[in-house]
């Protein structure tokens, strides 16, 4: 099960989604989104959002907000439940939003978008059966430099081989 590929699936649901969908949950069958919300999570981040990186790159000027507020995905935890017929993972990801707001409001917006696009919705994974996504944990912070919040999500995705 490729780890990339599960990273792609990740970026393009919250930057390049053409169609919103939701795929029924794996554990209950209660669906909370439309796909109209989903939607318009999605173009919420397309206008508030800098970008959405794997590394973002360093500013010239770490005091500037220009780069600011910007989203970074990290890889999170892997756990295969394979059997003797099929191969599967459960990860754990993490989605990070980062924001030089004066308050938390802007990265709980952030965060409340990505998750009406990633809890309980549908991932295109290269080479992978998606079968379900869920959130697990959110956080918002003050970064050290006592200008960045610094906000953290999970989110609990499991997929197997096609």
């Amino acid at each position: 099960m490729s780890a990339y590929a599960l990273q792609n699936g990740l970026f393009a649901a919250l930057s390049e989604v053409s169609e919103a969908s939701l795929t029924a949950d794996f554990l209950t069958e209660d669906y909370t989104l439309t796909t109209v919300e989903i939607a318009k999570a999605v173009a919420y981040l397309r206008d508030n959002v800098i970008g959405i990186y794997d590394n973002p790159a360093q500013v010239a000027d770490p005091a500037s907000d220009a780069a600011f507020p910007f989203i970074t995905l990290s890889g999170g935890t892997s756990q295969p439940w394979d059997t003797d017929t099929d191969r599967g993972d459960e990860a754990i990801v993490q989605v990070h939003v980062w924001s030089r707001a004066s308050n938390s409001l802007e990265t709980k917006q952030i965060q409340d978008a990505i998750y009406s696009i990633l809890h309980r919705g549908t991932i295109v994974i290269s080479g992978s059966v998606f079968i379900g996504s869920d959130y697990i944990t959110q956080t918002v912070q003050r970064d050290p430099d006592g200008i960045t919040r610094h906000g953290v999500q999970e989110f609990r995705i499991i997929y197997e081989e096609a």
